[in-house]
């Protein structure tokens, strides 16, 4: 019985007081609300419950982040090909023959004047169609410096990222920077597959 400590009430509140006391549930400390002796509503602290949500939140992204990460490497873990370096399965002379510019490009991809995100899908797609028709010898122009404080020009810097990651980087053999009269370091030679080294 929970005691009345209010003297001031009514007898007749009193004894109301007394019927309501009686049939009260007394209960410890709990996370649980008890309505009656039979049913129960159990509740979750709201830090517990926002600690859970963050953490389902942080899983996802991660999740996310990852297929991203995968999506931006080359497929079949090739060699990534650096303009300054010659990589491995060229022989010595075609290697220094197009970074000589003796290997005269078939084709010309001058950039000047394209957005990022649409130079890139021109790229792409431009770069595929020379690999099916065997064009193998491409000079792309990105352009070098950007206004008078020398910074690197945009498409310099994300061309060769390009060219390292799918669907290009399994179609090409080896990229340089191009010589002088072809544009020097505002320009790449690419050198890509025969198309039936990729298929057989």
């Amino acid at each position: 019985m929970v005691k009345n400590k209010n003297n001031n009430l009514s007898e007749e509140d009193n004894k109301l007081w007394e019927t309501v006391s009686n049939k009260a549930i007394k209960y410890k400390k709990t996370n649980r609300i008890i309505l009656n002796d039979k049913a129960e509503i159990k509740t979750q602290p709201l830090k517990e419950e926002m600690q859970r949500v963050v953490k389902k939140k942080d899983v996802l992204n991660k999740t996310i982040f990852t297929k991203e990460e995968t999506l931006i490497t080359n497929k079949n873990n090739l060699e990534t090909l650096d303009p300054k370096q010659i990589p491995s399965g060229i022989s010595l002379k075609q290697a220094q023959d197009l970074k000589k510019g003796k290997l005269r490009p078939e084709k010309i991809y001058d950039l000047h004047g394209y957005t990022q995100f649409r130079a890139h899908n021109y790229l792409n797609e431009e770069i595929i169609k020379c690999y099916k028709r065997n064009i193998r010898a491409l000079l792309i122009i990105t352009g070098k410096k950007v206004g008078a404080s020398g910074a690197e020009g945009v498409l310099k810097k994300e061309v060769p990222k390009w060219l390292n990651v799918s669907p290009l980087r399994e179609v090409i053999l080896m990229t340089s920077w191009a010589t002088p009269r072809d544009g020097g370091e505002g320009a790449l030679y690419v050198l890509l597959k025969r198309y039936k080294e990729i298929n057989n």
